[in-house]
C-alpha cells in the first residue's frame, strides 16, 4: 500500500529561527510541524491551520502554535515550511 504521509521540508530561514529558540519552545513547535506529515490541512487542538490564500502562484497555509506562526505550502506530497515567526510580526510579506 502506498504511503499517504507528506514529506516535511524546512527552509534555511525556518531552521535558523528554530535553532534560536529555547529547547522547550523549539520542541513544541517541531512536534506540531511533524504532525503535518499526516495531514497538513486539518486543524488540531492547540494548532490551528488557516488557508492564507494564493501568493506568487502558490497557496500558503499558516499553522498557529501558541505565539508562533509556521507558514508553509503544500506541493504534491511535500509540505514546504517557508517561514516561522512570532505572532506580532504579522503577514506583511503576503501583501
Amino acid at each position: 500500500m502506498p504511503s499517504t504521509k507528506f514529506e516535511v521540508l524546512l527552509s534555511d530561514e525556518a531552521l535558523s529561527f528554530l535553532r534560536a529558540l529555547e529547547a522547550r519552545r523549539r520542541d513544541r513547535v517541531l512536534a506540531h510541524i511533524e504532525e503535518l506529515e499526516a495531514d497538513p490541512f486539518r486543524p488540531r487542538p492547540r494548532a490551528d491551520i488557516k488557508n492564507c490564500g494564493r501568493h506568487h502562484g502558490a497557496t500558503f497555509y499558516r499553522l498557529r502554535v501558541g505565539d508562533f506562526r509556521v507558514v508553509y505550502v503544500v506541493e504534491e506530497r511535500q509540505v514546504k515550511v517557508t517561514e516561522i515567526f512570532r505572532r506580532g510580526r504579522g503577514y506583511r510579506w503576503l501583501e
